[in-house]
């Protein structure tokens, strides 16, 4: 079963919505402590520089991997990384026609500098104000033209950028109950409220104890805070990840599941709340219910971690963990 749901990836048509970010990989060596401050001394490898899709780029960038035809939307500036992030979407196939440029605010870029394999440290360049009324309605307009062509399921990638803070969230997830198109949400906890009435909303366990105003040491504790808020925003079900204690899934009829973790060498957990939310999309849109897509996510998790930096998943190493 889980097998043909996966075969029909190629089949599904997502459109991914939400906060865009460009991931900078600046690799070098230490050998010094610099004499102006107790830090060390990173000396660049000009020959190892990586930009990589992040945020709901990646999303979209691990629907196109898993065999979906995805369209990203959202919001880049006028600047390097903006195009930077055009150019990378449409290399991996995904379709950038849905992102608006907005000369008031750069593209999020998230710097890491590594060396020897270790993060040193990480830089970020971002705007997190709402949007212009006028953006947002851009955006809106984009993701209404989409929807008309045919989509099969909508992902709302929320990183408390900005793309969600006005009534963006509520309009779309308002127009896919309307027409019946699933729509599923990576949601920050002080937006979660916006997003009221979706399809499945996913969240780690940081962000669910953030929510429930307390610690969740227990499994009964995971899975009473995942029904609640079911019944208290309407979610047609909530997925709550727990790292290597796998994800417990939880729909509105009081149904739950608790998902062990796979048996996987972590390397990095950069991106995989995306990919995640990349494979649960592509199971609803394929026909599968929210307790098959959380089985397949959590492989897709496991498949992830063992990656460095920000990655996707491809259907085979998907099987593999099945």
């Amino acid at each position: 079963m889980l097998n043909e749901l996966i075969a029909c990836f190629t089949r599904a048509r997502i459109l991914v919505v939400g906060d865009v970010m460009l991931d900078e990989y600046v690799f070098g060596t230490v050998s010094r402590i610099s004499p102006e401050a107790p830090v060390p001394i990173v000396e660049a490898d000009l020959e190892r520089h990586e930009h990589v899709l992040g945020g709901a780029a990646n999303v979209a960038c691990n629907v196109r991997a898993l065999g979906g035809a995805v369209t990203l939307i959202g919001v880049v500036g006028d600047d390097a990384a903006g195009k930077a992030v055009r150019n990378l979407a449409a290399q991996s196939g995904v379709n950038p026609a849905g992102l608006v440029t907005d000369p008031s605010r750069p593209t999020t870029l998230k710097t890491r500098i590594i060396a020897h394999t270790q993060q040193v440290v990480r830089v970020d360049r971002e705007a997190k104000a709402p949007l212009s009324r006028e953006v947002a309605d851009r955006l809106l307009a984009r993701i209404t033209g989409s929807v008309s062509e045919g989509v099969d399921a909508i992902a709302l990638s929320d990183y408390d950028k900005g793309v969600f803070l006005g009534n963006l969230p509520e309009a779309i997830v308002k127009r896919c109950r309307a027409q019946g198109i699933p729509c599923l949400c990576n949601a920050k906890p002080p937006n979660l409220p916006r997003f009221t009435g979706a399809t499945v909303v996913s969240m780690n366990l940081r962000e669910a104890e953030v929510v429930a105003g307390h610690g969740l040491p227990s499994d009964e504790a995971v899975i009473q805070t995942a029904v609640q808020l079911c019944g208290q925003y309407e979610f047609g079900a909530v997925v709550i990840t727990r790292g290597g204690q796998g994800l417990v899934v939880a729909d509105r009829t009081g149904q739950v599941r608790c998902v062990p973790a796979k048996a996987v060498q972590v390397y990095d957990v950069v991106g995989a709340g995306d990919t995640v939310l990349s494979a649960l999309t592509l199971i609803v849109a394929a026909g599968g219910d929210c307790f098959s897509a959380a089985e397949i996510a959590n492989a897709a998790g496991g498949a992830v971690v063992r990656k460095r930096g920000t990655a996707t998943v491809t259907p085979e190493e998907l099987r593999s963990l099945l």
